[in-house]
């Protein structure tokens, strides 16, 4: 289902990406480099995921679009969330591999 405005889509994925940013980074309960870690994995996971359902669709349909990216940089806020705390930037950057190619399989399962 296509969305009404894809300009509120970004937006909204914008917002949530912002917000994720001080719940991942507010469980840490302290602004030391722990909580400085998390957003940096935070983003590097999104990213990541993002970045990895692009490549897919366009394979697939012949052209990435908004939708399909901002659905995979969702995956990646969720997949990060519970070891944001326990893994490095190598890890978040694995983990942001999965949710992109989760969110194409889910869709078109």
């Amino acid at each position: 289902m296509a969305p009404n405005s894809l300009v509120l889509l970004v937006v909204g994925a914008s917002l949530l990406w912002i917000g994720w940013f001080g719940f991942n980074t507010g469980s840490a309960f302290a602004a030391d480099g722990t909580a400085g870690m998390t957003t940096e994995l935070t983003h590097i996971s999104t990213a990541m995921a993002g970045f990895t359902r692009m490549p897919i669709e366009w394979a697939g349909h012949g052209k990435p679009s908004i939708p399909g990216i901002t659905t995979g940089a969702v995956g990646g806020f969720v997949a990060i969330t519970p070891t944001s705390g326990f893994v490095g930037p190598v890890g978040a950057f694995v983990i942001g591999l999965a949710p992109g190619c989760c969110a194409v399989w889910a869709r078109t399962a």
